[in-house]
């Protein structure tokens, strides 16, 4: 039986396709930017991880259920987890998402805001808010780099739901550019994920 308040969970991507064309011949450089957000024992964490998948095509399942990509966790969540994503097309060097999401992150007034307004109100929907606004941060960094914004995914999930955090429940996020799909498994103890940590703060 899963616990709730003590057992954990992880969040994977088991869909991943791009349905629009950015280039001639349909290749496709695409990373995704995650941001993920809980709130456990008081403590609210907001952290970053990037994942490219160079040498794609359009329509090409880049992610399926046999080769689900681990978002999130193993970890207790705690009272809520959101995750928000911004998938790109890389135009040039794939590895420059990933410096210019370090060096956005760790300009002072931006973790100075994300601490604030995370302390002031640590909530889903603040949680999500600013998130997306360091997505949209990065976004416009890249898109210098003529890198191509293809689709933003936002999600929440909550202890109190039945069941827990949606266990075992798909959510299908679609549009015409992109399709992702997220699930969310009760797991075992595995290797956690190399995260950069964007806040750490009682609240």
């Amino acid at each position: 039986m899963f616990i709730p308040e003590e057992d954990k969970i992880a969040v994977f991507m088991t869909t991943l396709r791009v349905r629009k064309s950015f280039d001639i011949g349909n290749r496709l450089d695409p990373y995704i930017i995650v941001i993920a957000t809980d709130k456990n024992n008081g403590v609210i964490r907001m952290s970053a991880n990037h994942f490219a998948f160079p040498g794609s095509q359009v329509y090409q399942q880049i992610i399926n259920p046999d080769n689900a990509l681990l978002l999130y966790g193993p970890e207790n969540p705690g009272e809520f987890l959101t995750l928000s994503i911004m998938l790109m097309d890389a135009d040039t060097d794939i590895q420059n998402a990933g410096k210019k999401l370090e060096e956005v992150i760790n300009s002072t007034a931006t973790t100075a805001d994300v601490i604030a307004k995370l302390t002031a109100n640590p909530t889903v929907t603040v949680a999500t808010m600013l998130a997306e606004q360091v997505l949209r941060g990065v976004a416009e960094i890249m898109r210098k780099n003529e890198d191509d914004p293809i689709m933003f995914v936002h999600d929440s999930w909550l202890q109190g739901l039945t069941p827990p955090y949606g266990i075992n429940q798909y959510k299908l996020h679609a549009s015409d550019a992109a399709e992702i799909s997220l699930r969310v498994s009760p797991v075992s103890k595995k290797p956690q994920l190399n995260w950069l940590e964007i806040a750490n703060v009682a609240v």
